[in-house]
């Protein structure tokens, strides 16, 4: 099964390079309280020992968000673990007073003390609790008082401490992914019979850093990973995982020695070549040739490439050109027939010099977009150098074969579980990308750009101490928390009521307006936790929950 390369092209009708700005608001958002009785608090952050200090656990186990949410039913109840390990209930529901609401209760005690315990509804009545060590729980929630229906230690599969990434159920089969960090980082995907609740299948995967985002496809066919560096299956306890064989390739492309070579890149249109030859050459003992699969080019009677290209090429559109300053080189731009199509080399047979790849970002187009904002502008907080590249793959559980994958372009801001998205910058925007459940390989899109929240990759970089970043499912405002006490709403453009807002500088009408309001907290401990929906903001504080309503 061969890979199907995707590129991240947003939809220019979601763009608006027209965008004036947020308008900071004074209107004051209402604010309400919940202080927790004195014996209940959250429980803290993961403690880093010295020994395991290092970039992928701080990436795996610091500052995870530990209010949640049922997504799959419409009861109002927030949810979260305190540090006497039990799972503590507050209703939020319509029919409370915001003002008036009533403490958390506890509604499961888990058996054995947890290492930052986590949890995840998997549908309606079950939830997935990982106690942080090696224990996976499934809770009944249709009783006030949860009940265990599974419960088993991991220990021989995984290495504490653990995080519990995704969980998921379908037609009968619940699917569990943990994370662990070992010499590498390990993904365990676990699946669990629903009606037995036995451990009926194990698949281990690998990868050199910790991912940036893990989530299984609707229907457990398939994972999404995105992460610096690709990852690969290790382990399948009922299909054996067979790894490609290093077996020596046959050499269809000579070498030619010399002491001239080639560097190539590429764009979504065009393959792009540039040799450097001595300065002393003259112009005209060059002589280059393009045909539809086939590039020949000699310097005097040395041939330098005489080879068949990857894929077919447009020789009407192909052109080659010669600057000479203290050395002479020759540049050959071959226009690709199929553009978008990734090629992994140039030439696949024939004769050619030595060549090396030169990265460029290929999702580029050559479309003229129009830029919204000046260069000039930016700022030394809008600088972001990924030196590695980040991909977003996505494997087929039974095969454990890539089935798609792409390069991801640019600093990813935050992701979303419910539903499966990414939000990555693209100038100075935030471009939500939703990640699909593919039913035939190959043959469906995996992701496509679905909402864009104005300027918000331009607003979040100079927010130096951001902690959580999130939205409601309408996209209605984005927020950002600071670490402790602030909070920065931006509500996203909404018509005007007085039509007789002008634009200072073009004098045009304003017609719609995008605002942002600075939320003070009264209490000023760490931000723990952070939940968005339409209406209403939650906060978790150590001993309290914020709301505030939009």
């Amino acid at each position: 099964m061969s890979t199907a390369w995707h590129d991240f092209r947003p939809q220019r009708q979601l763009l608006n390079s027209n965008f004036d700005g947020y308008r900071l608001s004074l209107d004051p958002l209402a604010q309400y309280h919940l202080k927790f009785d004195d014996f209940l608090q959250v429980q803290k952050d993961y403690e880093l020992e010295q020994d395991n200090y290092t970039f992928n656990s701080i990436k795996g186990f610091k500052s995870l968000n530990q209010l949640v949410k049922n997504p799959w039913s419409n009861d109002e109840h927030l949810y979260f673990i305190d540090q006497n390990h039990a799972i503590q209930q507050i209703d939020v529901s319509s029919n409370q007073s915001l003002s008036h609401l009533q403490q958390p209760i506890a509604v499961y005690q888990l058996a054995k003390p947890t290492l930052y315990g986590s949890m995840m509804f998997i549908n309606e009545k079950h939830v997935c609790v990982c106690d942080g060590r090696s224990t996976i729980t499934i809770l009944n929630t249709e009783t006030t008082k949860w009940k265990v229906v599974f419960e088993q230690d991991f220990d021989e599969y995984v290495h504490s401490p653990i995080r519990l990434l995704h969980a998921i159920e379908f037609e009968g089969a619940i699917h569990i992914v943990l994370g662990c960090i070992q010499t590498d980082c390990q993904l365990t995907w676990l699946t669990l019979s629903s009606n037995e609740l036995k451990l009926i299948r194990r698949r281990t995967l690998i990868g050199k850093k910790w991912p940036d985002f893990v989530c299984l496809e609707s229907n457990g066919q398939g994972i999404y990973i995105v992460a610096e560096g690709v990852y690969k299956f290790t382990f399948d306890s009922v299909s054996e995982v067979k790894q490609p064989e290093e077996l020596p390739k046959k050499s269809v492309l000579e070498k030619i020695p010399s002491s001239l070579q080639y560097i190539w890149s590429q764009t979504h249109c065009t393959i792009d070549l540039e040799i450097d030859t001595p300065s002393s050459n003259d112009q005209q003992e060059f002589s280059v040739q393009i045909d539809s699969d086939r590039v020949r080019c000699s310097l005097g009677s040395e041939i330098i490439i005489d080879a068949q290209v990857l894929h077919s090429i447009d020789e009407k559109e192909s052109s080659y050109s010669i600057v000479k300053d203290k050395t002479s080189q020759l540049s050959i731009s071959l226009q690709k027939i199929k553009p978008g199509l990734f090629w992994n080399e140039v030439f696949e047979s024939g004769r050619s010099i030595d060549g090396q790849v030169k990265l460029v970002d290929f999702t580029e187009t050559d479309e003229d977009i129009k830029q919204p904002y000046n260069n000039q502008q930016l700022e030394e907080c809008d600088e972001y150098t990924n030196e590695n590249e980040t991909f977003l793959t996505r494997f087929h559980g039974d095969t454990h074969q890539i089935t798609h994958q792409g390069i991801i372009p640019n600093q990813i801001l935050f992701t979303t579980l419910n539903p499966p998205s990414l939000c990555i910058r693209h100038d100075v925007d935030g471009l939500i990308w939703h990640l699909h459940t593919i039913s035939s390989d190959n043959e469906q899109t995996p992701w496509t750009h679905e909402a864009t929240l104005n300027a918000f990759g331009y607003v979040q970089a100079s927010k130096q101490n951001r902690k959580f970043l999130s939205i409601p499912s309408d996209y209605s405002y984005a927020l950002i928390s600071d670490l402790q006490t602030h909070l920065y709403l931006y509500k996203q453009s909404t018509p005007t009521v007085d039509s007789s807002l002008r634009n200072r500088k073009s004098g045009q009408v304003v017609s719609n307006i995008a605002k942002q309001h600075m939320i003070s907290l009264e209490n000023h401990q760490d931000i723990l936790g952070l939940i968005t929906t339409h209406e209403r903001i939650y906060i978790l504080l150590s001993n309290q929950l914020s709301t505030i309503v939009i």
